[in-house]
């Protein structure tokens, strides 16, 4: 008589038994228990670098009204004068601009069935409701650096983003409409300042291209406020290989200890921000057209201190649960969705700058 032990041990070997089972190789028969490890791996990346520094301010109405002051009046407003003379005022100029809000939601749903199911194995209505958070979030950083244009990183129906709004009138006679006003000569408070690699082809970065672009900012008033460098992730090591030449760090090179215990470098005191969504914002000109190339052929230095989004009633990533589905409220579905009205409101454009015909690193 067989011993019981050996027919046990038997089938835990077996292998061959694998009709209606799984059939994968070296995974076992169908005597093997099989357990799946409750944590999921992600081969996604959640992570975005840009929005989280823009700050998120309210506002009550549906649209953003604000007046950019264009002149302080006519030079002739401060004179010297002779005692008892008299003098003239004259107003400054303001010109009024607008930006209307959008919804952006992100939605998701389980069956009953399944979230029942699954509950022995993980929470199937957290992980989807997490996952459309994240999915929203990246969203919304998409449509920050490259708006509508869906040829980069753009989101059809999304508000202007940097692909857009980092433009001028006054060198690519760029006549997009920015916040309800056409580009144009008369409009130049609607250009950024631009510095060129090369002055009509691509050209490979230089520290000189981001000392032109801090002055250009600096002349322009945005000296002392909180800026960054916007590049892309291969553009981020190419600087970082012009920051330490043999081995050693140039002057002006240096670090900062972001939250969360990451370090970034810096360049004359100016934090160096990566994207993987910046890829695909490249310009070129070559002296006479502005092609958007969607290649790694721009970058930016950005005035944080007048790029905001503003948020509608505080309605920010907002969650609203949802029972059934479009079809019918009384499906065995559950779900809901994350809801966000806002608009990402460049205020000053002046000093925003953009490096342009940069050779793809």
């Amino acid at each position: 008589m067989l011993d019981p032990l050996l027919s046990v041990r038997a089938a835990l070997t077996a292998t061959a038994n694998t009709v209606g089972g799984d059939s994968r190789t070296g995974i076992g028969g169908n005597e093997i228990q099989k357990m799946i490890d409750k944590v999921i791996t992600d081969d996604v990346n959640r992570d975005v670098d840009l929005s989280p520094l823009i700050p998120r301010k309210p506002m009550n109405q549906l649209s953003f009204v604000w007046n950019i002051r264009t002149n302080l009046g006519s030079t002739s407003k401060a004179a010297f004068y002779s005692d008892g003379a008299g003098g003239t005022p004259y107003e400054s100029t303001k010109v009024q601009y607008f930006a209307v809000a959008l919804a952006l939601r992100s939605d998701y749903a389980v069956t009953g069935l399944v979230q029942a199911a699954a509950s022995g194995f993980y929470d199937a209505l957290e992980d989807e409701a997490r996952d459309a958070l994240s999915r929203m979030i990246i969203v919304e950083e998409n449509a920050i650096i490259s708006g509508t244009d869906t040829s980069a990183y753009g989101v059809s129906g999304a508000y202007a983003g940097l692909l857009q709004l980092m433009g001028s009138n006054a060198t690519f006679s760029d006549t997009t409409t920015i916040y309800g006003t056409a580009r144009a000569s008369a409009r130049d408070e609607l250009d950024v300042s631009l510095v060129a690699a090369g002055a009509t082809s691509q050209d490979a970065l230089s520290l000189a291209d981001m000392d032109s672009a801090i002055r250009l900012s600096d002349n322009a008033g945005g000296k002392g406020h909180k800026r960054i460098f916007l590049v892309s992730t291969a553009r981020y090591y190419e600087i970082s290989q012009l920051l330490q030449p043999q081995g050693r760090f140039t002057i002006g090179a240096g670090s900062l200890n972001m939250e969360g215990g990451t370090t970034i470098s810096t360049y004359l005191g100016i934090p160096i921000i990566s994207s993987r969504f910046m890829d695909l914002n490249g310009v070129t000109w070559n002296g006479s057209t502005k092609t958007l190339s969607y290649t790694d052929a721009a970058m930016y230095l950005l005035d944080l201190d007048n790029i905001e989004m503003r948020i509608v009633a505080g309605v920010d990533r907002v969650h609203v649960p949802v029972n059934g589905n479009a079809t019918n409220i009384r499906n065995d579905e559950i779900g809901g969705y994350f809801k966000t009205y806002g608009i990402l409101v460049m205020r000053r454009f002046r000093t925003q700058v953009l490096i342009y015909n940069l050779s793809v690193p």
